[in-house]
């Protein structure tokens, strides 16, 4: 089996790419964009009957509850340290790692008959989704020049939105009695995944190897890093209230079971069609304004969805918001990666990921009691967590670039470290 070329003309500085940097790049984004995608179509078709099929199988209204937090605090646990080790052993190691280990937990799926281990087996994959998204992030950060990383992400993020538009229909139309070859399929998705890792990625030294002996920087003093990791919880916030909410709101409206499926497949198409232009935008404006104007649409969004009565609105408005969605999530992402040395983006990435997950898994848990008490207090309380987020933002990142300024550790990172050597 082919490893891959053992070199990548994409870590070559930031610029205009010469032809073999330029088809690195292509190569690159490539391969993660069609890995994430297979991986997404698998893993996103358990999702609309999961929690029914659940029931089917003995698990109380409870137990359905904890089993899909189970996804999300599993994910929590291992994001870190296990982006720490990609920066140690190398990004590959711990794609293919994390892409086995959900394949072999969507096996076992589709065979668990006890709640309990239908719990744990969710929790096993939740821990390989985790681990793979963070190296995927870290690959692009480090793989990619600074001045091509909002596409790149733009182009991995929409392929992955792509999915999420696809995966859900094939498990609707399985059914809850043909969910046990769903769960075949995404361990089949995930292992397929793995080919253009395998095959198209650059075999690359550990990160740590390729960097000096400067010491560690203490993340949580990065006030860029503080910024992106604010905009991920506020990420997480909206997720996981929209996950649990959205479809209440919208069957609440009115709605019909068709409508609410298209409601999810038109948010995800209009994110798809603008995430490589919004990629474009990120490359070439500044990434903070971006983000921040990202965040207070969807604040905007979030407050007024619980007081329209129409469902077309609804459903429109939707689409708007993934469009802003589009521009703000590669922002984040290319921010995050110029904000640390190569050798920190794995840490960094583990630190920024864990955050969203503790958010996304917070505010599923809470929200639906508050759907239950007011059905517009989650959305509301969701915007102002988000308006939050935004003047925090004005804080960590005044003084901070948000503009691209190549592979170079910016100035106020460059300064940290030499304090500390000279310590």
């Amino acid at each position: 089996m082919s490893t891959g070329p053992t070199a990548s003309p994409a870590s070559a500085p930031a610029g205009k790419l010469d032809a073999a940097g330029a088809r690195s790049v292509r190569r690159v984004v490539l391969a993660l964009s069609i890995s994430a995608f297979v991986e997404w179509c698998g893993a996103t078709a358990v999702l609309p009957l999961l929690p029914i099929y659940l029931r089917h199988r003995g698990s109380s209204v409870t137990m359905v509850g904890l089993t899909m937090a189970a996804f999300f605090a599993a994910a929590l646990l291992v994001q870190y340290p296990m982006g720490r080790l990609s920066d140690r052993i190398g990004r590959r190691k711990v794609q293919v790692a994390g892409l086995m280990t959900y394949a072999i937990a969507s096996v076992l799926f589709a065979f668990a008959g006890a709640p309990v281990l239908a719990l744990l087996l969710r929790a096993l994959q939740g821990a390989g989704a985790g681990v793979v998204d963070v190296a995927n992030a870290a690959t692009i950060g480090e793989a990619v020049p600074a001045s091509h990383r909002g596409r790149a992400f733009g182009s991995f993020y929409g392929a992955r939105t792509v999915a999420m538009a696809i995966g859900p229909f094939i498990g609707g139309f399985a059914g809850v009695a043909g969910m046990h070859w769903v769960f075949l399929v995404a361990a089949g998705a995930a292992l397929i995944a793995i080919a253009p890792i395998v095959w198209f990625l650059p075999k690359r030294p550990p990160a740590a190897e390729r960097e000096d002996s400067a010491p560690r920087l203490q993340l949580w003093r990065n006030r860029s890093l503080l910024g992106v990791v604010t905009a991920f919880v506020t990420v997480g916030l909206v997720v996981g209230v929209y996950e649990v909410c959205w479809s209440l709101l919208l069957a609440r409206k009115g709605a019909t079971a068709w409508e609410i499926g298209l409601s999810w497949t038109l948010f995800a198409l209009p994110f798809a069609v603008m995430s490589f232009p919004g990629g474009w935008l990120v490359d070439h404006f500044d990434r903070r304004y971006l983000v921040a104007i990202g965040m207070a649409g969807s604040a905007v969004f979030a407050s007024l969805y619980p007081f329209i009565g129409s469902v077309p609105l609804l459903i429109g408005l939707g689409s708007v918001e993934a469009v802003l969605v589009a521009v703000g999530t590669p922002a984040e992402a290319a921010q995050l990666a110029q904000s640390v040395p190569t050798a920190e983006l794995g840490r960094a990435q583990g630190a920024a990921a864990s955050a969203q997950t503790a958010a996304t898994a917070v505010a599923a848990a809470v929200a639906g009691s508050m759907f239950a008490l007011h059905p517009w207090l989650p959305f509301v309380s969701a915007a102002g967590a988000i308006f939050l987020g935004v003047g925090l933002l004005g804080v960590f990142w005044r003084g901070v670039s948000g503009l691209t300024r190549g592979d170079q550790v910016p100035r106020q990172m460059a300064a940290e470290i030499q304090v500390r050597r000279s310590a």
